[in-house]
């Protein structure tokens, strides 16, 4: 992109530092503060960098590394500036190097007494793990009875596990050989190959072993990122790292044992329950409520679709079971669906949602959501606090009352045969309003029918998930072992594909959308018709003599009729022409609305929960006033009329500090970035100039269009990063500037990218 530079005005702005860093030059010496010329330099610090699945991976030489302690690390350089150098080996050479000085840290070690003499632990915990006994699942003479272990030859990591596996043993009188290993590939491989009977597996510490089954947790222990004892400096900067990381991503080690818990032995090992259900199982029957896309549905041929028809095969996919068929049965009353769920005719039905308290009431477990969204109300005109006093129903959604009930509890309930029905009588006013849940409202309300229906996000989330019949807890157990396995991204991302199905454009929302024209049209046409039939009973009346002049009239006639035509057809064209570019404009405009709104959503949920921190809120209502600034700008946008019509923009430049526009870009994703623990790195080292003259909104607009769609297609965890670079232009008054925003998240295809500039495509 090419920019107009601003010029200094008489060079006064030169001067003035000029002469600023000649006061400076010469105070140099009577400052007492010592500078040191290698500060700027990022401190090398040499960590301990052991193989262990899943917990750190890719302990090589120009491996690729990976796990749940390689991205703390990174996390923490943040915050220290560290520059790591990897020091490889096993558990034990390692730990010894730190001890002698030959490493600076070394992760996974418990807290000892003994040790803290000897190595440097800091104040906060790098994260729990439980420890777990895994057998063989086809050892059936070992179970959760202590007992069964007496002659068994048990492996652990020579760690901490060992002193808690053997005082585990003689608190229940268990003789067994604990054969201890140096490193976790020796461990696995003599597992995996039956030289052991039972394994020790932290809860994040391997990945799923096939044939293999966790009998019990036997113990639990924090583990620390240690610091050398010759290093306090090292230890007081990483001790500030977290200070620091806990106040401003609280969360952060739960999200980071949620991101990695998943792929660990725990996570794929199958209890008892739930390889008993499997073996006295080969067939999974599914209930699935229909009209309720992109959940589930019938489709035209009599077939499952939506969702569902994807997250079950899924889910068997990823836990590795291929002799259990699947079916479904449609419904469409949700209370028939769990009806036949309790009475066991159908094993599972989805969705199910209103919560724990009225699923207990109907006799089923609900497991883990499958997809969580919130729920929207659905209301005509200006929202005032009276519409949510009357509602509109669908009486074959129980979770529609459900949601209602739990959320609205004085609140008037009339029911009705569907949601189409429920919207229009919101449209007649029989009602105050309804609800939609929030994958399905904003496609729904595209009909043209209800055009002047408006929506209301709640701040309560839905979830939807499986419903099991109570008592079927093995199969309960199975459901959501497999969600935590396939992950909540892919269920949110494969809704999208079934959303189209809840709108549908016909002949006659094509009439009530240009019902004008059409009326003009058809009284044209009834005009000309009189006309004619006028002008056929005069010519009957008239004498040969008059024939002639007839003839010319006719002409006369005719010419109007094709001028009339014509005209007739280019204000057609015309009409056409502007209701496409309102449609598009507003569309465009829908779309860059929701980023500032998400962030100004994000901030003042923030903001009301740091009431009391002045600071705190002062920082989040300057981030609001950021992202309301730029929808102001938006809004005055979608206000000019004159602009919507004649679906052209128009540039307004202005001088613009390019800081403050990547600044203000920042502040408004910022709320979503964090929402899914993606890491966002802006570089702004090549840009020359800082002032420059362009249109600053549409500028935001672009670039917060690629932004958010990079947000909401990279997986959590994922990185996306954003580099401004100023190119050479060979002019004294412009600048070219080229943005570059690249993530790591599901990409598109070859074929899709000669289309990606058509308006609203979708891959």
């Amino acid at each position: 992109m090419q920019f107009r530079k601003t010029k200094l005005k008489n060079h006064r702005s030169l001067r003035g530092v000029a002469v600023l860093l000649c006061l400076l030059f010469l105070l140099m010496p009577y400052l007492t503060t010592p500078v040191y010329a290698d500060e700027s330099e990022p401190k090398v610090v040499r960590v301990g960098y052991y193989e262990n699945e899943v917990f750190q991976e890719g302990a090589s030489e120009g491996a690729v590394k990976t796990g749940y302690a390689y991205e703390y690390y990174r996390k923490l350089s943040e915050y220290t500036g560290w520059k790591y150098e990897y020091v490889y080996g096993s558990f034990g050479d390692l730990y010894d190097k730190l001890l002698s000085g030959e490493i600076d840290l070394l992760a996974g070690l418990a807290w000892r007494e003994e040790r803290a003499e000897i190595i440097g632990y800091p104040d906060a915990i790098m994260g729990n793990e439980s420890y777990y006994l895994v057998k063989h699942d086809a050892q059936k003479d070992i179970t959760p009875d202590p007992a069964t272990l007496n002659g068994k030859k048990i492996g652990v990591l020579d760690s901490a596990m060992v002193g808690v596996l053997n005082q585990y043993l003689e608190e229940h009188k268990v003789q067994a050989e604990v054969v201890t290993f140096k490193d976790h590939e020796d461990l696995f491989s003599s597992f995996d190959s039956k030289k052991l009977d039972v394994f020790v597996a932290e809860s994040d510490g391997a990945y799923g072993r096939e044939h293999s089954e966790v009998l019990c947790a036997f113990g639990a222990s924090s583990y620390y990122l240690c610091v050398n004892k010759k290093r306090p400096d090292l230890l007081q900067q990483l001790n500030e790292a977290q200070t620091l990381l806990a106040a401003e991503e609280p969360n952060y080690l739960n999200s980071l044992s949620s991101k990695y818990y998943s792929l660990s032995v725990t996570a794929r090992a199958f209890s008892a329950a739930e390889r008993e259900w499997m073996e006295n199982h080969d067939r999974l029957t599914v209930g699935y409520l229909e009209n309720y896309l992109p959940y589930s549905d019938t489709d035209e041929n009599g077939n499952v679709t939506g969702l569902v028809q994807d997250i079950i095969p899924e889910i068997m996919k990823e836990l590795g079971i291929s002799n259990i068929s699947v079916s479904y049965k449609g419904y469409k009353k949700y209370d028939d669906m769990i009806a036949d769920v309790t009475s066991g005719t159908v094993d599972v039905a989805f969705p199910v949602g209103g919560g724990l308290y009225y699923s207990e009431e109907s006799g089923i477990y609900q497991s883990n959501a499958v997809v969580s969204a919130p729920t929207e109300i659905v209301f005509k005109g200006d929202y005032s606090e009276d519409m949510v006093a009357h509602f509109a129903v669908n009486e074959n959604n129980r979770m529609q009352y459900y949601y209602i009930r739990a959320n609205y509890p004085d609140a008037k309930i009339t029911y009705y045969p569907s949601i189409d029905k429920c919207l229009e009588a919101v449209l007649s006013g029989d009602v105050g309003c309804t609800t939609l849940n929030g994958l399905r409202a904003n496609d729904i309300l595209k009909n043209t029918k209800y055009k002047t229906l408006s929506l209301r996000q709640t701040m309560q989330n839905d979830d939807r998930g499986f419903g099991i019949k109570i008592g079927n807890d093995g199969l309960l157990k199975l459901l959501n072992r497999g969600l935590n396995v396939v992950g909540s991204d892919y269920a949110q991302n494969m809704s999208y594909r079934y959303t189209g199905g809840l709108y549908s454009y016909g002949f006659l929302d094509m009439i009530r959308e240009h019902l004008a024209l059409f009326s003009t049209i058809l009284g044209v046409i009834g005009a000309l018709v009189i006309m004619l039939l006028i002008r056929d009973a005069r010519r009957t009346r008239k004498e040969a003599a008059v024939k002639e002049r007839a003839r010319q009239e006719l002409e006369e006639k005719n010419r109007e009729l094709a001028e009339s035509k014509e005209a007739l057809s280019n204000a057609l064209i015309a009409a056409e022409h502007a209701n496409r570019a309102k449609t598009v404009f507003l569309n465009n405009m829908s779309h860059d609305i929701r980023t500032p709104m998400n962030a100004i959503v994000g901030f003042t949920a923030l903001a009301g929960s740091h009431i009391d921190n002045k600071e705190q809120v002062q920082d989040y209502l300057g981030k609001i006033a950021v992202s309301s600034q730029h929808l102001l700008s938006l809004i005055n946008d979608v206000l000019d009329m004159s602009r919507i019509e004649s679906g052209k923009v128009t540039i307004d430049s202005a001088d613009t500090h390019l800081p403050d526009v990547i600044h203000d870009l920042r502040t408004i994703i910022q709320s979503s970035v964090s929402s899914k623990q993606l890491e966002l790195f802006i570089d702004t080292q090549d840009v020359v100039h800082e002032d420059i003259i362009t249109d600053k909104l549409r500028l935001n607009q672009v670039l917060l269009n690629i932004l958010s769609n990079a947000i909401k297609f990279t997986p959590s965890g994922g990185t996306i990063s954003f580099r401004v670079i100023e190119k050479p232009s060979g002019s004294s008054e412009y600048a070219n500037f080229e943005f570059r925003i690249k993530d790591n998240g599901i990409g598109m295809s070859e074929e899709f990218r000669s289309t990606i500039f058509e308006a609203f495509t979708r891959e």
